[in-house]
């Protein structure tokens, strides 16, 4: 991966494909003023830049606030409550521009496995992994052929991951040195507080630190999250089992 030199464009085009309105975390920072204040582009592009050269970032931007969100009227049994994290939107701008530079030397280098489907761009979510399996389906159907199929549900399946892998799959997959020693540093820093009904319930000084898992609600978790499963794909497909369609035609293993 080629080092990455970020620019007023990069921000410029992390500013548009931003929500206007998206809860901001502790910045307090709106995409909206950000997409009317141009010149700030320049700015932000240089104290980016500046904080990947020196692999830091102040540990405000790397803490979240958790929104507890009731999913019913029991107030007292933590399970009823949904937890939204939202992150800074300073942090959100700079990760969408180191992912997009990632999944640049990911597509060009094609390492992601053609069964990962749910980190594509352009696509529809689970749309595509349903179609294959409804066209599969059908024709064991039709063929009355044999076929042994599993769902697995990954539950709570980003915050299942181990730091050490989330590092070691960059390197594997030959990250620029620099964006991994920048992303190991923020990691370290991930943390997080805890707000109900709009009132913090963790103090300033104890924050909650993330040791295990992906810090969500930016562009960069889908996409690392898919990158730690890809040498699973890849010892999939290399097994030699697999449904095939038609004799001669690629073999289905899996879907993610």
């Amino acid at each position: 991966m080629d080092p990455v030199l970020i620019t007023p464009d990069d921000v410029a085009e992390a500013v548009r494909r931003a929500p206007n309105w998206k809860s901001p975390g502790l910045d307090g920072l709106h995409h909206y003023w950000l997409k009317g204040f141009m010149v700030c582009h320049a700015v932000l592009a240089r104290q980016f830049q500046k904080a990947l050269d020196q692999k830091s970032l102040p540990s405000l931007f790397t803490t979240g606030i958790t929104h507890l969100v009731p999913k019913d009227r029991d107030s007292t049994d933590p399970s009823k409550y949904r937890p939204i994290t939202c992150l800074p939107t300073i942090y959100k701008t700079r990760t969408f521009i180191l992912s997009a530079r990632i999944i640049r030397h990911l597509n060009s280098n094609q390492v992601m496995s053609r069964a990962q489907n749910g980190c594509r761009g352009g696509g529809c979510g689970t749309k595509g992994p349903l179609l294959i399996d409804a066209v599969i389906g059908k024709v064991v159907k039709r063929n009355r052929r044999n076929l042994s199929a599993a769902w697995i549900d990954y539950k709570k399946a980003f915050d299942s991951v181990p730091h050490t892998w989330l590092k070691r799959v960059l390197e594997l997959y030959k990250v620029d040195c620099t964006v991994r020693d920048f992303l190991g540093q923020c990691m370290g820093q991930w943390s997080t507080i805890l707000c109900h009904l709009g009132e913090r319930m963790t103090a300033a000084e104890n924050h909650i630190r993330i040791r295990r898992g992906i810090f969500q609600g930016d562009c960069l978790s889908p996409i690392w999250f898919c990158l730690s499963l890809n040498p699973l794909s890849t010892l999939l497909e290399g097994s030699g089992r697999g449904f095939q369609l038609r004799r001669g035609g690629t073999k289905v293993t899996h879907l993610f």
